[in-house]
């Protein structure tokens, strides 16, 4: 049987696919937890735009290169100084991630976010209702290797939501950057 050269590209890319990052938790089923640092992306003359910190959680199932995880982030994005007020975004995700290359204590990856998000004030009465909106980001970092079961993940990404500035008002979309570092174990 003779092999076409789409074919024989086809089944290396197959195989180069199937074969487990090495940077990455060699085990199939792991838990990561990060903090962030977030930065506003756009100006809002109603907040104070400065950093603000921010964290996650997920589990993560991996298979060769790519991965699934899914998870929860909460990340406070805008703060007056002068008054007892912050607004938070939490958000249920789904995370799909790939690793570009990897060596035996370092990988590369690319990562995608899609969830669903709302802006939360406190005080609750200082902000209209909101509803759940989509939040869209993506991003990338460094997995490093530090056992066969642990390994710090160093990343950023960026994430967009949708939230009601004041009541009565369009539903406007602000995007804010994160700096990353965490944590993941292999169970």
């Amino acid at each position: 049987m003779r092999f076409g050269t789409s074919t024989s590209t086809l089944l290396l890319l197959a195989i180069a696919l199937a074969v487990p990052a090495a940077g990455q938790s060699m085990q199939r089923l792991s838990i990561q937890g990060s903090g962030a640092m977030v930065f506003p992306t756009s100006e809002s003359s109603a907040f104070e735009n400065d950093t603000r910190l921010g964290w996650e959680a997920q589990l993560r199932y991996t298979f060769s290169r790519f991965s699934l995880g899914a998870g929860y982030q909460r990340s406070v994005v805008y703060q007056l100084s002068n008054a007892d007020f912050s607004a938070a975004v939490p958000v249920l995700f789904l995370e799909p991630r790939y690793v570009v290359t990897a060596g035996s204590t370092v990988a590369l990856y690319l990562a995608g976010r899609a969830g669903i998000g709302t802006l939360q004030c406190k005080p609750k009465p200082d902000c209209p209702d909101q509803s759940a909106e989509p939040a869209l980001g993506g991003g990338g970092g460094l997995l490093f290797a530090v056992g066969s079961r642990i390994s710090i993940d160093l990343g950023s990404q960026y994430f967009s939501t949708r939230y009601t500035p004041a009541s009565g008002a369009t539903k406007i979309w602000a995007g804010f950057l994160l700096a990353r570092a965490g944590l993941s174990i292999g169970l």
